[in-house]
């Protein structure tokens, strides 16, 4: 389908009456049945756009998303594997069109930081777009930056049952400490991310309880001076739990912990 069709569709998801709704919503669940992968990749073309028309590009990167994420395990397991098995020079194109939309938006919040996001949750638990962090860390805005931590600590949460993507968020959290400075003097912020961090050093999964450990430490090398509130009670239960363990790969990355 041409371009400015397909804005048109999108445009009528927002202005259109309920039955232009409808049809809209029908057409592109059909091209996606039909070739999801060129449909992405249209969308992925009007986000990129700035010149088009800002509910066009919000609504293209809002159908680019909810095709990569449910809140259903099942279905985001299945939205995940689906778009792994797009060619790879097409994901590519994807992925550059909606890490380079970031900071071009005129609407908010950012629907191109959510994508990003989720592309990263389906790509780096495979090994996939190891380049992501660095990325981030040259060139996103803090408002970006802040959508991407938030679809990080999702990843992190203990309700998220898929380890491999679990372990992916709390590894790219790790690699991303640097530039979360405001978040840490955030004291609601801070008190969630240490809350999920510190909730990661109890998974069964080994793998998750050191790269959780890892976290802890390199947060309070960089955040020390806002970490007395967590010194007590929030770390109680780490240390508690360090010392019983047994393993040591698990000792060797939380010996920073001596102190607590």
């Amino acid at each position: 389908m041409a371009t400015e069709g397909l804005i048109n569709i999108l445009e009528r998801t927002v202005t259109g009456s309920q039955a232009d709704l409808e049809n809209a919503r029908n057409f592109l669940a059909k091209a996606a049945e039909q070739n999801l992968s060129e449909l992405l990749k249209q969308l992925s073309d009007i986000l990129i756009t700035a010149t088009n028309n800002p509910t066009a590009r919000a609504q293209a990167a809002l159908q680019l998303k909810n095709a990569l994420y449910s809140r259903d395990d099942t279905l985001k397991q299945l939205y995940q594997e689906r778009w792994l098995s797009i060619p790879e020079n097409i994901r590519n194109h994807i992925k550059t069109n909606c890490f380079n939309a970031l900071g071009t938006e005129t609407t908010k919040p950012s629907q191109a930081a959510q994508c990003v996001g989720y592309i990263a949750c389906a790509e780096i638990p495979r090994g996939q777009w190891q380049d992501l962090i660095m990325l981030i860390d040259s060139n996103v805005l803090e408002p970006q930056s802040n959508l991407i931590l938030t679809a990080l600590i999702y990843g992190m949460r203990k309700e998220e049952t898929n380890d491999n993507v679990r372990l992916a968020a709390i590894t790219a959290l790790l690699n991303s400490l640097e530039f979360t400075k405001n978040n840490f003097q955030n004291d609601s912020e801070r008190h969630y991310i240490m809350q999920v961090v510190c909730e990661a050093t109890q998974s069964p999964n080994i793998k998750i309880q050191v790269a959780a450990l890892q976290n802890l430490v390199k947060i309070l090398t960089l955040y020390y001076d806002y970490m007395e509130y967590y010194m007590g009670p929030a770390l109680f239960a780490v240390r508690k739990f360090f010392n019983s363990l047994i393993n040591k790969s698990t000792l060797i990355n939380g010996r920073f912990f001596f102190f607590l």
